[in-house]
């Protein structure tokens, strides 16, 4: 997300906010599992999921964040393609802000939700092992040996998805949400590695992969509560 499209999604929060004013508020606490594209299934660290905190009757306004243990991520912008995660174990913060729309009535309602959302790795670590092996196939060699650091920093994406929620009475409900989101985060790996093929010597070359990005591409399915208040 550029520095335009950051502004511009800061503004139209803004802006739903304050029309949105006076209306009921909202909040929930959900349990929300994340299956990464070129990934590992992660699961929130419980009680650290809140979603659906916002206001708005009909068209609203929501936002949370969830705590999740990321086993893996992938990563684009290196000269070479991996269909495994390259970074991993990490300790990831998100935090949405969508635009929504209930279609419905009675105690079952359809939410539409769309917007974007915040991320930030904590102490992100690389998958040795992955990156490893394809940069061995990258280069065409039998064996290498990384030495490599990260310089991980927050990204920006989008989501969309929908939700149903079943009201069991005026003040709690239940709910059950499905979302795609894509989004991505600057990660520039530098260092060096070294390796080559079997029977020849071993080479050593220099790393500056500055455009290195941690891609957060897949679904996100959320359970949980909801309670109502003025």
């Amino acid at each position: 997300m550029n520095n335009i499209s950051k502004r511009f999604f800061s503004f139209s929060v803004l802006t739903i906010f304050l029309f949105l004013s006076g209306t009921s508020l909202g909040q929930g606490i959900s349990f929300s599992y994340l299956v990464p594209k070129n990934g590992y299934v992660s699961a929130p660290i419980s009680p650290f999921s809140i979603r659906g905190v916002g206001i708005g009757g009909m068209v609203g306004l929501e936002t949370g964040f969830t705590l999740y243990s990321i086993p893996g991520l992938g990563m684009s912008g290196l000269p070479f393609e991996s269909d495994k995660p390259l970074t991993g174990p990490n300790w990831s913060v998100l935090i949405p802000g969508q635009a929504t729309l209930s279609i419905g009535g009675g105690p079952i309602t359809l939410k539409l939700l769309a917007g974007g959302f915040f991320i930030w790795h904590a102490n992100s670590r690389i998958n040795k092992g992955n990156l490893d092996r394809a940069i061995a196939d990258y280069e065409n060699w039998d064996v290498v040996t990384s030495h490599m650091k990260m310089d991980s920093k927050p990204g920006f994406g989008w989501m969309a998805g929908t939700e149903i929620e079943y009201q069991v009475n005026n003040k709690f409900a239940i709910t059950a949400e499905v979302q795609y989101l894509k989004g991505e985060s600057d990660s520039a790996l530098t260092g060096s590695y070294s390796g080559g093929a079997v029977g020849s010597e071993i080479t050593t070359k220099p790393a500056n992969f500055d455009t290195a990005t941690t891609q957060l591409e897949g679904i996100e399915i959320s359970l949980g509560v909801k309670l109502r208040g003025k």
